[in-house]
């Protein structure tokens, strides 16, 4: 296998909830790595609680130690929710953030649209619905992704992350908003692997014909139903990526849950070139 030095483009998500950004930026130059990203599920990440003097400490600090800093969107903002002044709520709180990575300087904020959640009285339970979902909810996340874009013009670029399906009616909305100044893709390639086990070359086809829309790459290993396993511990065949990253020259950030998984998962990147590895 040739060698190839992806060292310039590889960086970890911060997994700690208990780690501020300044001390992310010390564990990626640690480690060798070149990004690192932030991200905002854990209240040490909350806008409220990153002031603007603390905010230009970290964005001065990764400058000068010569990183780059992305920004994950949290999990849980309603940005399609049936109920308007809930989803404005969700609009305002993105933008929030979006300041926020900015401030930081960050070079992309990250959004994942997960599935949609629908609550059945008949039974009392919240069904996670990812196959047909009703085409006011493509509307409703449009109009406050759109909103989102507009606010971060020209600062930094907001990406998709590719999620648990490729339908024709979503990669219709997708390509919409790719076509929107300042917008592109995160890729995450477990995703991708485990829904082409799935729905054979569908995942695959999505991201190739739009590679040059990636913007960012999420790398982890996966296995029966888990994610964000330790490369080499799941089933992702990583071998075939490995060229594609290159090609792209593209930060390809590591989100594992721990640092031991983190440093195994460089190890067995380096391991494939060494011929540890068959």
């Amino acid at each position: 296998m040739t060698y190839i030095d992806l060292r310039p483009f590889l960086g970890f998500s911060e997994f700690s909830s208990q780690t501020s950004p300044k001390e992310a930026a010390d564990r990626c130059l640690r480690l060798g790595l070149a990004a690192f990203q932030l991200v905002g599920d854990y209240p040490i990440n909350f806008p409220e609680f990153t002031p603007p003097a603390f905010r230009k400490e970290v964005k001065e600090y990764i400058s000068q130690k010569g990183l780059r800093l992305h920004f994950h969107s949290p999990h849980d903002i309603p940005l399609a929710s049936r109920h308007d002044r809930i989803r404005q709520g969700g609009i305002e709180r993105m933008k929030e953030y979006v300041q926020l990575a900015v401030d930081m300087g960050a070079s992309t904020f990250v959004i994942h649209p997960g599935r949609f959640a629908v609550y059945k009285m008949s039974t009392g339970s919240i069904v996670l619905d990812q196959k047909i979902i009703p085409k006011s909810y493509y509307d409703r996340f449009s109009n406050s992704f759109c909103n989102i874009v507009e606010f971060a013009a020209g600062r930094l670029s907001v990406l998709l992350e590719n999620t648990h399906g490729y339908s024709d009616q979503l990669c219709q909305l997708i390509d919409g908003f790719l076509d929107l100044d300042g917008v592109g893709l995160a890729w995450d390639i477990a995703y991708t692997a485990k829904m082409d086990s799935l729905d054979p070359n569908r995942a695959a086809e999505f991201i190739s014909k739009r590679l040059s829309k990636v913007k960012l790459i999420h790398l982890h290993d996966y296995a029966k139903g888990r994610g964000h396993l330790a490369l080499g511990t799941g089933k992702l065949k990583i071998k075939p990526y490995l060229d594609i990253i290159a090609e792209l020259k593209t930060d390809t950030i590591i989100e594992v849950f721990s640092e031991a998984d983190l440093v195994r998962s460089i190890a067995y990147i380096q391991s494939l070139y060494s011929g540890a590895q068959s």
